[in-house]
């Protein structure tokens, strides 16, 4: 019976995943541009990030997600660039996600304001031979494969300051039509000086997909000499998590996150592991703030 509620979840989870892509990394806060295209070249320097998380650990078939983005203003200031290449690979079905992203930034005030765009394409693929079934030849699990592609788009809209930011997004607005499962991510964060040597960073990411609960994740990082910071964070009602980020040289952080699920999956998981590299070219830069951000 339990290995018959598991697979009830993986294909459930699986469908879902179809009708739309929801990765929740825990270290969204040091890449904005996985949940706002707008994000990009606001650290005023190419900035190259590289994520991994393996999901639910001691589930078999479990979510793995790796994930790479770059983003980077040009020389006309204002133009930025940027790509996001994500795959995810849960039980039968695997996900695919690749968008260019640009952004147009204009100073407004003390900060500067953003207007992002990003569209590529989603790729989903299934393989029902990965299921081996007790009774063999099972017509409810015929071995086939199928794929499937859709063009995808989205937009945000990012403010920040030397302190503080604030943006809204849908990144998954269109996928051939308009998506009935559009995320909107509404994101926000500020750094608080305390003392010559302490930071902290409140953050918060509020999203809600079309038909689902809103969604509020809460996390503050607090940070020493601006070379380790440590953080926690919490999902209303489905995960809390720990992280640290590490500067290991003035260009290169490493980071590390923990997700401990809070629903009736940790009945079957022990938590959730995420690694992260980012790599700052600091060729333009009055970097005071920008790993903060």
């Amino acid at each position: 019976m339990k290995h018959i509620i598991l697979l009830l979840i993986i294909v459930c989870f699986g469908l879902c995943m179809k009708a739309q892509h929801n990765s929740d990394y825990i270290q969204y806060m040091f890449n904005g541009l996985l949940v706002n295209p707008a994000y990009a070249g606001s650290q005023e320097a190419m900035n190259i990030t590289a994520m991994y998380r393996k999901q639910w650990l001691g589930l078999n078939g479990s979510p793995s997600d790796a994930m790479l983005t770059a983003h980077s203003p040009l020389k006309n200031k204002s133009v930025n660039l940027g790509f996001i290449v994500m795959n995810d690979c849960f039980g039968v079905y695997n996900h695919t996600n690749a968008s260019l992203v640009y952004a147009y930034r204009v100073r407004l005030g003390k900060g500067k304001l953003a207007l992002g765009l990003q569209a590529g394409f989603d790729s989903y693929s299934t393989n029902w031979n990965q299921i081996r079934t007790t009774d063999a030849g099972d017509p409810n699990f015929v071995p086939t494969a199928s794929r499937q592609i859709n063009p995808i788009a989205g937009t945000g809209v990012y403010y920040n300051t030397k302190n503080f930011y604030i943006g809204i997004a849908a990144p998954n607005l269109f996928n051939g039509q308009i998506n009935p499962g559009t995320i909107i991510n509404l994101t926000s964060g500020v750094v608080i000086k305390a003392g010559d040597d302490f930071r902290i960073k409140p953050a918060l990411l509020i999203k809600r997909i079309s038909g689902s609960p809103v969604e509020a994740n809460l996390s503050s990082t607090f940070y020493y000499k601006d070379i380790i910071g440590l953080g926690v964070g919490y999902t209303y009602n489905s995960s809390a998590v720990a992280y640290i980020d590490i500067r290991l040289t003035e260009q290169l952080n490493f980071g590390y996150g923990y997700s401990y699920t809070l629903n009736e999956l940790n009945a079957y998981s022990y938590g959730s592991h995420e690694i992260m590299l980012r790599y700052l070219f600091r060729y333009r830069i009055n970097a005071v703030n920008a790993r903060f951000f």
